[in-house]
């Protein structure tokens, strides 16, 4: 499935759009110390992300497991549901890599929609892919083992790498890897050395990546 891409999509609008974009829209920088994305913020402003990574979450505080629904990165938009529903959006929202943002009123954002058709359209693209990313999580944890789980999300990682040029999974530790998934680090970490003694990936230092990609495309075929 093809990812709309925000940031490359900017250039394909009329003149008097682009012209909306320059005027409303400000360059925002965010660090691992800074929340820009809290369900107050995301009532007035809406964001296109330009860099970084940001993990949108739950957690259930008396068990202390956590569920990361989705991360943004390159391309991302957000918020979508408030956006739509103007209600406050009750996930917890960290920046795990610095990065910035164009940043929107939201109000103007909703008038847009209304008055230009194609970027309407690039909206619904963004909340159609975040609705089936969350619709294959539920599914995953539902009807998948954890070895199944982590082998889709290092293939994810590559088609979103081969598609944004961004490695979403580049720098996140075990824990966190974990935690898209819906499981634990140990579980995790016993999956990635079956994965390298294989031969499938490398593991350093945080970083995953696929060394024989053609396995892993063919390993695909049997989700």
């Amino acid at each position: 499935m093809e990812n709309p891409n925000p940031i490359s999509e900017l250039t394909k609008f009329n003149d008097s759009l682009r012209e909306e974009f320059a005027k409303h829209g400000e360059i925002i920088n965010f660090s691992k110390n800074d929340n820009p994305f809290d369900a107050d913020t995301t009532l007035e402003y809406f964001f296109v992300i330009i860099s970084g990574k940001i993990k949108v979450y739950d957690m259930n505080f008396n068990t202390n497991r956590e569920q990361t629904l989705y991360l943004l990165v390159k391309g991302d938009m957000y918020d979508v549901v408030s956006l739509l529903d103007g209600r406050h959006h009750e996930l917890a929202v960290e920046v795990l890599e610095k990065g910035n943002a164009i940043k929107f009123s939201i109000s103007k954002v909703r008038e847009w929609m209304r008055e230009y058709p194609h970027f309407e359209n690039l909206i619904f693209k963004q909340i159609g892919n975040q609705i089936r990313g969350l619709e294959n999580l539920v599914l995953d944890i539902s009807l998948l083992e954890t070895k199944d789980r982590l082998l889709k999300l290092l293939l994810r990682n590559l088609d979103i790498y081969e598609k944004k040029g961004v490695e979403f999974l580049k720098n996140l530790s075990h824990t966190e890897i974990a935690n898209l998934i819906g499981t634990v680090r140990h579980v995790v970490e016993r999956h990635l050395k079956e994965f390298k003694k294989e031969g499938l990936i490398e593991d350093k230092k945080h970083l995953t990546s696929i060394k024989k990609a053609e396995n892993f495309l063919k390993i695909l075929d049997s989700f």
